[in-house]
């Protein structure tokens, strides 16, 4: 799910600009930062899909769709991962994004928890890799941490585990 671009005001010659929530200080978002912002977004889409089956309910997740849609959201975050590491970087502020985005790809096509776990280790052990003096970069890289997290967090506490 993409957050829509708000159109304001933003310089005093009354230029009309698409704003974004997190912008790059001092640059103007790159297409791998406005993808890296998608990806967050739709990882923590499928996120709230899977702690929804997770929950014992009255009724069957199951048969209602809801196992397919968030299925269908875990490949819109493989596609979306696979294009922000593969797209040509156009600020050093990329580079982070997308060792991030490589991260959360290898993560979500983990096939055990042990894998997932060591993925989630790496990110720590290696912090120093996705950091920038960038406010607006750090925020998103920050929610990608904590989706790693959460990420992991479903695996440990699934039956089988998940994602994908």
């Amino acid at each position: 799910m993409a957050t829509a671009p708000v159109t304001t005001r933003i310089s005093a010659a009354k230029d009309l600009h698409t704003a974004f929530t997190a912008p790059i200080a001092g640059d103007r978002p790159t297409p791998i930062f406005r993808t890296f912002t998608v990806l967050i977004d739709t990882v923590d889409s499928a996120i709230a899909m899977d702690r929804d089956l997770s929950h014992s309910m009255s009724w069957d997740p199951a048969t209602s769709g809801v196992a397919e849609a968030a299925e269908n959201q875990w490949q819109d975050c493989l596609l979306l991962a696979s294009g922000v590491f593969g797209a040509e970087t156009a600020s050093p502020n990329d580079r982070p994004l997308q060792r991030m985005a490589m991260l959360l790809h290898f993560l979500i096509e983990a096939e055990s928890l042990d894998e997932a776990l060591r993925f989630q280790q790496l990110m720590y052990a290696h912090r120093d890799l996705f950091t920038t003096d960038d406010p607006g970069v750090r925020e998103a890289l920050n929610r990608a941490a904590r989706q790693v997290d959460a990420v992991v967090e479903i695996a440990v506490t699934a039956p089988e585990f998940a994602p994908v």
